[in-house]
């Protein structure tokens, strides 16, 4: 037969892929973060669409005819009758993945495909007879496997696709990449693996013999009989080796062998790749809640590159089509594209609604209200560039009405004409106007001096109000996330990354924008809907994105710094810190490192005799802080151990506060003196605020000195003071107001001490008798409920048992019962509904409530337990932040807000401010919400933020 003969008939020849379903399963749920793919009732979904992704790969790289999936079943096999220690050391496959096998299983079936179990035999030997199955009927056969042991099936009729780094680079393991990868040929290869061993399945080789020696001896005597045969000539300790375990290597031998004959009960007409069941499919995948796009590509996949008559009738998925677009280069052209295309928008006076009134406020956080959906016709308006505050950078502007984008260059934006015109056009249609990430785009305008106005929707704060616990932190994460749209961005290569993906085409400069606009509009259209339905319209208008208005002035006023005082500061920390390490070093008698946990073993459980703490999963023993102040207290009978960890625990904390110190020097803007610091608004699954680059929440305030680095902190040129408003028992004004409770309500109506009088009342003394251990515990009780503190918890930081916490708990309750029933049902709700709310409707959901692992489901009542508190603290805050900002501004004050810490707000105040703004501001934070117990507001001011404090 002549080679064009032979390679037609290798074209017409059918194809059967058999797939190691437990493999691609593992690799699948590795490859993908499971808290980003679960279900909104808490069952994970990685593994599922990561399978679906990976096999649909395969099949569109290798066109198979014939698909089989083969799995293994729970139960021993023949091989641990043989080797009772078999795949002993495995760890067992974690419970998120074990509840999606059979969803996998059950989206095969609606898939049509085949998929085989046989009890007593692994999914190796179903692969190894469905390949040879094939094989005798004329068919190349192609294994997809992550198992070395499948290379004993390759011939010149099976081929092992074998996964490498990233999935995508599938190694087609052929007779001749067998040879040229381990010098033997397949049918070798299991000799050459029962002489080195298989440490994934506890498998022990000849000591010391890895695939070089063993395809050595194979080559030089043919087979492992042929070794075992000329052992006594083989010289040296790997010689020896062989011999001492010659029992071992042909107990492996037999073990590694694949069954080729089982009798599976299937024939290969069963496994022909067709028979899509679209309506299974569009049920699970519902169930699921996979994307229109997954599903149709799946369909598509499996179908013979056929979409469904019923996946025809489905909803279109969100697009992210590249739009028609100009480059403007003149006001001219850019007033001609506005008047072309903005015929449909609405118009909108702005004047008037621009800011809203305080009523405006209460009327729209009334998530019960019926809120008014987005208009169906709206624009988006996108800026790209460098949105850090102090140096932000704007590189060009897209304007997006339907199909059409205007695109306009950073240097065409220095005519004010064009800045003008832009800012004219969103005016007057803000109603309309959609962005993403409103605070980040005002920064970016601010560059060229163009002050944007508040958007209507913000599909960032949108995604994050929806989705609390995801956070994308860029346009191409939230399009994967909630369009189900994968477009590729710069980023480090991951292991197992997924590689089906979509791709907008790239042919000009101005791509990435246009890309974003449309990722946008697709966003818009998803995510309004959903706020909607929610009715959480009122907290994005009314607190999100006026809280993004504020915290850009915030961000773009920045923190004035003394640089000689926090130049002082990192010399002294690291002095101290020095000192503290000449010390510890004296006491051990060498210069150990004192941040290496293996070194501090040697030295605190062997030379000094301490007696050792828990393991660590690595075999040493736990070092952490909390374990060594714990050590430091109990050794105070040996005078060199107590020095040495008293040095050491100076050590850490002092370099820990040089650390601290040099970050914020380094965040110094060499132009103005200032660290302008990005609150994050959209990180903290509760609502919370945080601080980044550098990071203000991780300066200390438990201890003298961390608190002294906020004496750095100082007003600015023409301010003469800091004013610091910090809220008092925020959260526990919101658990007596959440659960009603008399006696709670009464203790902050007392106008005593209210830790003191909790106490009294706990403890059935009166207010006078009550010890400092008793009031530091119960107050511990009343923030550890407030937080989720677990009775575990609350022993570990009271240094009490766990039986006295409980008996703690039970007094606190039998006092104030309403808290109890109110934090139970707190747990219930959010199980029955599988959401939190917060006094202002801000949702947060916990799948893990439902979870078969007891450790996600507690850590998901905890959450339970915290979320609406801790929501409710950070949804009053930001009100506060809104009401003191509007204040100022609407009262003509100079002063402005520049600091926003936990429960605290720092204000720069001009001269003469003094008297007016501490009580605008103590005034809009008091007031910020009406509740049974009113909130409580204390003041300082100060020459820097230390002196300030209170």
């Amino acid at each position: 037969m002549s080679d064009d003969s032979i390679a037609q008939a290798e074209n017409t020849r059918e194809t059967l892929l058999v797939v190691d379903g437990h493999s691609l399963a593992f690799r699948a749920y590795f490859a993908l973060p499971v808290d980003n793919f679960s279900t909104s009732n808490g069952q994970p979904t990685n593994a599922i669409w990561g399978f679906a992704t990976m096999l649909s790969q395969v099949i569109e790289a290798e066109h198979p005819s014939h698909l089989a999936v083969a799995f293994d079943v729970k139960g021993g096999t023949f091989r641990s009758e043989l080797l009772p220690q078999y795949k002993g050391t495995r760890d067992a496959a974690p419970e998120e993945l074990l509840s999606q096998l059979p969803l996998i299983q059950e989206m095969l079936d609606a898939l049509g495909v085949t998929y085989i179990e046989k009890p007593g035999y692994e999914g190796d030997d179903v692969i190894a007879t469905l390949a040879t199955m094939g094989k005798a009927a004329g068919m190349h056969s192609l294994v997809l496997s992550g198992d070395r042991d499948a290379f004993q099936l390759v011939d010149e009729d099976i081929t092992v696709l074998y996964p490498g780094h990233h999935f995508k680079d599938l190694k087609h393991m052929t007779p001749e990449a067998i040879v040229e990868k381990y010098h033997v040929t397949a049918q070798q290869y299991p000799d050459l693996a029962a002489l080195r061993g298989e440490n994934a399945d506890n498998i022990p080789g000849v000591p010391g013999v890895g695939d070089g020696f063993a395809a050595k001896w194979i080559n030089q005597y043919g087979s492992l009989q042929g070794i075992v045969d000329h052992a006594d000539e083989i010289k040296g300790k790997k010689g020896q080796a062989l011999r001492d375990n010659i029992d071992q290597v042909l107990l492996n031998r037999k073990v590694n062998a694949l069954v080729r004959d089982l009798d599976l009960d299937v024939n290969l007409e069963e496994c022909v790749l067709e028979g899509v069941d679209a309506g299974k499919v569009q049920t699970l995948f519902s169930k699921l809640e996979f994307g229109v796009r997954t599903k149709s590509r799946v369909l598509k996949t499996f179908n013979s590159g056929r979409v469904a008559q019923e996946e025809l009738q489905a909803p279109a998925p969100a697009s992210v089509d590249k739009p028609e677009s100009t480059v403007i280069e003149d006001v001219a052209t850019l007033q001609s594209w506005m008047a072309s295309y903005a015929g449909n928008l609405p118009n909108q006076d702005d004047e008037k609604s621009s800011s809203a009134s305080d009523a405006s406020i209460d009327a729209e956080i009334n998530h019960d209200m019926q809120c008014s959906p987005l208009l169906e016709t709206t624009w988006v308006l996108n800026i790209e560039g460098d949105n850090r505050p102090g140096r932000a950078r704007l590189d060009n502007v897209t304007l997006l009405i339907g199909s059409q984008a205007a695109i306009i260059t950073a240097k065409t934006m220095q005519d004010a004409s064009i800045r003008e015109s832009i800012l004219d056009f969103a005016k007057q249609h803000r109603s309309s106007m959609v962005m993403h990430g409103y605070k980040e785009m005002r920064h970016m305008a601010d560059a060229v001096n163009m002050e944007l106005p508040m958007p209507q929707f913000d599909t960032k704060l949108a995604g994050y109000l929806i989705h609390p616990d995801f956070h994308a932190d860029s346009l191409e994460k939230a399009a994967a996330h909630f369009l189900d749209i994968h477009i590729d961005e710069p980023k480090p290569e991951v292991q197992g990354q997924l590689d089906l993906e979509e791709q907008i085409e790239s042919d000009t400069e101005f791509d990435q924008a246009l890309s974003h606009v449309s990722i946008i509009a697709a966003l818009t259209a998803t995510l309004a809907p959903l706020v909607d339905a929610r009715r959480q319209f009122g907290l994005l208008r009314a607190i999100e994105l006026p809280v993004s208005q504020t915290l850009y002035r915030m961000e773009h006023a920045g923190a004035s710094i003394d640089m000689r005082r926090l130049t002082e500061m990192r010399e002294q920390f690291g002095s101290e810190a020095r000192q503290a390490q000449e010390i510890a070093w004296e006491q051990a008698g060498s210069q150990v490192n004192l941040q290496s946990p293996k070194q501090l073993q040697t030295v605190l459980f062997e030379d000094m005799g301490l007696k050792p703490t828990r393991r660590t999963k690595s075999g040493g023993y736990t070092t952490n802080a909390a374990v060594l102040q714990d050590l430091y207290v109990k050794s105070a009978n040996n005078e060199r151990a107590n020095t040495f960890l008293g040095a050491l625990l100076r050590h850490r904390e002092t370099n820990k506060l040089k650390q601290i110190v040099q970050t914020l020097l380094d965040a110094v803007n060499r132009e103005d003196g200032r660290i302008h610091t990005t609150f994050e608004q959209t990180v903290a699954a509760t609502g919370r605020l945080s601080s980044v680059d550098p990071n203000l929440q991780n300066i200390p305030n438990r201890n003298a000195a961390g608190r002294e680095i906020r004496s750095a902190f100082v007003p600015g040129e023409g301010y003469a003071s800091l004013l610091s408003c910090d809220y008092s028992q925020v959260e526990l004004r919101i658990m007596a107001e959440q659960s009603g409770d008399e006696a709670l309500i009464e203790a902050f109506k007392s106008g005593t001490d209210f830790h003191k009088y909790v106490a009294s009342l706990v403890y059935g003394i009166p207010v006078d008798q009550i010890d400092s251990d008793q009031r530091s515990h119960v107050k511990a009780m009343s923030y550890g409920l407030a937080y989720g503190l677990s009775t575990y918890g609350l022993a570990q930081q009271l240094k009490i048992s766990p039986a006295a916490a409980d008996v703690l708990k039970e007094q606190y309750f039998s006092t104030f019962g309403k808290v109890h029933d109110y934090l139970e049902s707190l747990v219930s709700q959010a199980r029955r509904k599988g959401y939190t709310e917060t006094m202002f409707g801000r949702r947060r959901y916990f799948p893990g409530l439902t979870s078969t692992n007891r450790t996600v489901r507690d850590a998901a009542e905890r959450g339970a337990l915290n979320a609406p508190i801790q929501g409710s603290a950070a949804d009053i805050m930001k009100l506060a932040m809104i009401r003191a900002d509007r204040a100022l501004q609407e009262n003509g004050c100079a002063s402005r807000i520049i600091l926003q810490i936990h429960d605290e707000l720092v204000i720069e105040v001009a001269p003469g401010e003094t008297e007016q703004v501490s009580a605008l501001v103590k005034d809009a934070m008091e007031h910020a919400v009406d509740i049974a117990v009113p909130l409580d507001v204390s003041i300082g001011v100060g020459a820097d933020w230390q002196l300030a404090a209170h």
